[in-house]
């Protein structure tokens, strides 16, 4: 469904999008170092990379600044997003393609595909389905870099972490109103999330060897696949 947006409509959701990479590290405890540690895995030499649920192009900057070799294609479904990410003048040469990640992809073969905090947002079937096509785009010892949010085992772990986070986030200079939006966001995504064993065990099924986990913080955790 295409969502028709006024002008003032479409310029307030603009400069939200451009407020999302400040936001960023209000909301994600250990922002830098969750991202530093998916960058950590990419390889020095020159390589294909796509980056699927691109956004404002946070994660691109930081892929470019790594190795500004890299040949890097990014999909978006968002066109304000888009737009913030084409402001970044280093990723002049990124191609960037509107549409859902779950439609087809370019009919390439990649070196790495990664995405962060961007599969909790779709459904445990679409998701499936989608590991299984990053495992078909890569070359053979092709990776995959998977840094997300996820859910705990119990109940009772999600509620101290979730206090955890409540209490970062009024830290981070967030008021209440933005914290109930953003915590009631994962409430509502909180059935479809994954925990960490489950999709170590997705990966593992759909042949990825071997699976890295160097990094997991309460509610956001990567997760590095070779095929």
């Amino acid at each position: 469904m295409n969502i028709h947006f006024s002008n003032s409509e479409h310029e307030h959701y603009l400069s939200m999008a451009a407020e999302y990479d400040n936001r960023l590290n209000a909301i994600l405890p250990r922002n830098e170092l969750f991202f530093s540690s998916c960058l950590s895995f990419i390889p020095e030499d020159q390589i294909t990379l796509l980056e699927l649920g691109s956004g404002t192009g946070y994660a691109t900057y930081k892929i470019h600044e790594v190795n500004p070799r890299a040949v890097i294609t990014c999909i978006d479904h968002s066109a304000e997003m888009i737009a913030c990410a084409r402001q970044k003048s280093d990723l002049e040469s990124v191609q960037i393609l509107k549409q859902d990640i779950r439609d087809p992809w370019p009919d390439e073969q990649y070196n790495v595909i990664m995405t962060t905090l961007c599969l909790h947002h779709i459904t445990r079937e679409d998701r499936l389905f989608l590991l299984h096509r990053v495992y078909n785009a890569l070359i053979p010892g092709g990776l995959f870099i998977c840094g997300d949010i996820i859910r705990p085992d119990s109940e009772v772990a999600e509620k101290i972490y979730r206090e955890h986070w409540i209490k970062y986030m009024i830290q981070s200079g967030l008021s209440m109103e933005e914290i109930n939006k953003i915590t009631t966001s994962r409430r509502v995504n909180f059935p479809e999330m994954e925990t960490i064993g489950g999709l170590y065990k997705k990966l593992k099924e759909i042949g990825f060897s071997p699976i890295l986990i160097p990094y997991s913080y309460e509610i956001s955790a990567i997760f590095i696949g070779y095929r």
